[in-house]
């Protein structure tokens, strides 16, 4: 089996699990909501058992994901071009202006003849 099917077929299992792994998130909410009704006692335990099972159907895949992968010849990947910045820095002192502070007043609000504080 060539690298691209054995990638290929490891990323078909990994949606599998991923498409089992949303159901199995629907069903954790269903077994929520049936667990706090005491008339769903019953519907809640059967969606428990498919919760589970559905759990052991993404655990398989992605068992299945990591033998593809295994089985895939390693592939050598060239190492990225490292790039060079250079930094041109001045000999000159740079000082930063202090934001002058700002003075305001509080005034009463008022409202008639009668001061509110």
């Amino acid at each position: 089996m060539s690298n691209k099917d054995a990638l290929q077929s490891a990323a078909d299992e990994a949606r599998k699990a991923a498409r089992a792994a949303r159901e199995f998130a629907g069903l954790l909410d269903d077994y929520a909501k049936y667990l706090t009704q005491p008339n769903f006692r019953q519907r809640a335990e059967d969606v428990h058992r498919s919760a589970l099972n559905k759990l052991n159907v993404i655990n398989d895949g992605l068992a299945a994901c990591r033998e593809w992968v295994d089985q895939s010849p390693v592939i050598s990947v060239a190492q990225p071009v490292k790039q060079i910045v250079e930094i041109q820095v001045s000999n000159e002192i740079v000082i930063e202006d202090v934001p002058k502070k700002r003075s305001f007043r509080v005034g009463r609000k008022r409202s008639g003849n009668v001061a509110i504080s």
